[in-house]
């Protein structure tokens, strides 16, 4: 490397990671998804498959090997998801990527020339009550050199009224910095999850807890299952939604254990979202400091990590920073129509996969009495129910995986569509539009998050529109592909 290369830019990879709950210490084999059989006697599931996975020991050091299986649990046990985030730069002489030893030492750098921040935070109690005791925050600063393993524990701010976390710390994960080698230069972060479990205030088992454990015979028990470490006075273990009145936060409701009456009973679970911060200064880093970001969420396992959902956090990301583009004339045009043909496919996969691991009786059921509630005039079913029958216990689920199943084939997908073009109108719920009752219009039966029934998102709606187009012919700049 040519003498007095500096460092421009750093950022983090990846920016946005997902470390997942595990009662054990051996975080789970890495994997990878593999090529879907569509062949015409295949299964057409997806296929997930072992990859190379990192071993990090005590003291940082790094090693790597090939699985032979995927494990997902030990006996009983959920095995975590503790993933790595990786330093990346640009340099003074153009290039990018890794930073490595290598690049700090020809930039006059070192490890220790690095500072690390981690800030992991659980807010569930303070979003409901706005009281400052109710923060619960883990904070970690530690330089490049040190490559122990050091705990995130959450506290309530000093001196904050009757503090939700009071005299043992809330357990929320913990943070490494790798020790590189002769093999992996790289800089590299590790998140640890936490275990996953539930705390509550001293005195649960005092509380009228019917509402959460029906089962008077069952209470003892689940009440020796739970770590009664929290604060008993805090304002969450008392929060009464009566006594707030309407409050667009806390819809929809009934996302906290409660007594019968609707208060709090002051439960908390260590599932938290973290900012990593990192930054390096020195004499070989342009201005003389650069300094990057990323987050992470610790939350529950993936009880389907084959099953991909259709509306995933990269589409939603992806329909906030770039909605615009795919609604510009001349998007499917040369090479963009076929990676828009490769993405209208991708989404029909993930659209049969989210059915495959829906209840579709259930949910038309739920919807059928939302409308109900909200609009008495109309009595809208989604769909007529079916009685389950000997060996069919879910006929409408069969029904729609059955229906779904033939969109895997994307030249059938297509042809549907580019013959009868209405369907669209027909079938897909548009986002931009007033929100209405539960009705057959996909996705149909499932709730968004806002309380009203779902979407799928702006963008993907509209590139559905611009590939319609397209393949029915009403884009008449182009020839009709089917012909």
């Amino acid at each position: 490397m040519a003498s007095g290369t500096v460092i421009e830019e750093i950022w983090i990879c990846p920016p946005l990671a997902f470390a997942r709950f595990g009662e054990c210490e051996e975080p789970m084999a890495n994997f990878r998804w593999a090529d879907n059989d569509y062949s015409a006697r295949g299964t057409a599931e997806t296929v997930i498959v072992p990859d190379t996975t990192f071993v990090v020991g005590e003291d940082g050091n790094i090693s790597a090997h090939m699985p032979d299986a995927i494990r997902f649990r030990d006996g009983e046990n959920w095995l975590p998801v503790s993933p790595f985030f990786e330093l990346h730069g640009r340099l003074s002489d153009g290039r990018k990527g890794p930073i490595t030893t290598d690049i700090l030492d020809a930039c006059g750098l070192g490890p220790g020339d690095l500072r690390f921040r981690v800030h992991a935070a659980n807010r569930k109690a303070f979003h409901y009550t706005g009281a400052n005791g109710d923060h619960v925050d883990a904070i970690v600063e530690l330089s490049g050199d040190r490559h122990d393993r050091v705990a995130l524990n959450g506290v309530s701010p000093d001196g904050a009224d009757n503090p939700i976390v009071q005299d043992q710390p809330l357990p929320l994960g913990a943070v490494q910095v790798i020790r590189p080698n002769d093999e992996f230069r790289e800089i590299r972060l590790r998140i640890t999850p936490p275990k996953g479990r539930i705390y509550a205030p001293s005195n649960t088992a005092e509380r009228d807890l019917t509402a959460l454990v029906p089962d008077k015979f069952r209470r003892e028990t689940f009440v020796d299952s739970i770590e009664l470490t929290l604060n008993r006075a805090s304002a969450w273990a008392h929060w009464d939604p009566a006594k707030v009145g309407s409050d667009p936060r806390t819809n929809p409701g009934g996302l906290y254990a409660m007594e019968p009456g609707g208060v709090s009973l002051g439960f908390l679970d260590d599932s938290n979202d973290g900012l990593i911060s990192v930054m390096v200064q020195g004499d070989g880093v342009a201005d003389g400091r650069v300094v990057a970001h990323a987050r992470f969420t610790c939350c529950p396992p993936d009880f389907q990590p084959d099953r991909r959902p259709f509306r995933s956090v990269a589409d939603g990301l992806t329909d906030l920073m770039d909605r615009e583009a795919v609604s510009e004339p001349g998007f499917t045009e040369g090479s963009n129509w076929i990676e828009t043909e490769m993405e209208i496919a991708d989404f029909m996969q993930r659209v049969r996969e989210t059915m495959e691991a829906s209840n579709l009786d259930h949910q038309n059921l739920r919807s059928q009495l939302a409308n109900a509630g909200q609009y008495p005039d109309h009595n809208v079913k989604p769909f007529d129910p079916e009685p389950p029958r000997p060996g069919h216990p879910l006929p409408l689920t069969e029904h729609g995986r059955a229906n779904h199943k033939r969109f895997l084939a994307y030249d059938v997908f297509k042809e549907r569509l580019a013959q009868r073009p209405n369907l669209f109108d027909e079938w897909i719920r548009n986002p931009a539009a007033e929100p209405e009752y539960y009705n057959k219009q996909m996705p149909a039966v499932m709730r968004g998050s806002d309380a009203n029934p779902m979407t799928i998102t702006q963008r993907q709606y509209n590139l559905m529109r611009a590939w319609l187009d397209r393949v029915s012919g009403r884009d008449r700049g182009h020839d009709d592909p089917l012909a």
